[in-house]
């Protein structure tokens, strides 16, 4: 058990080290804001596709997560019926706030509007 958590914890504790790292190196290369600004604009086809895949993983996943969750505990079939029955919902409305949020519909509609009015 104690290696277990060993284990874990380094692998999170590299994985903070190379966040922070990469962070700083970009901070260091990325000294302006237009540079900055193409940067996310370059990146955003791909967060978006990523964003997308994680969503599709976990409708795809959703029916283990209770037993995965409830570990030793065990999981009764009203807590399983339960979980199936959100799933739809979860998986709905995390599209939903993608294309709300991540594709940015109300923006570009302002952006139209006040396009058509100057």
């Amino acid at each position: 058990m104690r290696r277990r958590w060993f284990l874990t914890l380094s692998v999170v504790a590299v994985g903070g080290v190379i966040a922070v790292g990469l962070v700083l190196w970009q901070a260091v290369e990325l000294n302006s804001l237009s540079t900055v600004s193409e940067r996310v604009a370059a990146a955003k086809p791909f967060a978006s596709a990523i964003r997308s895949a994680l969503i599709g993983l976990l409708a795809l996943a959703w029916p283990w997560l209770p037993a995965f969750w409830a570990g030793a505990n065990g999981n009764d079939d009203r807590t399983h019926a339960r979980w199936m029955a959100l799933r739809w919902r979860v998986i709905g409305w995390l599209v939903v706030i993608e294309l709300v949020l991540g594709q940015n519909p109300i923006g570009r509609f302002l952006g139209a509007i006040s396009g058509l009015l100057a």
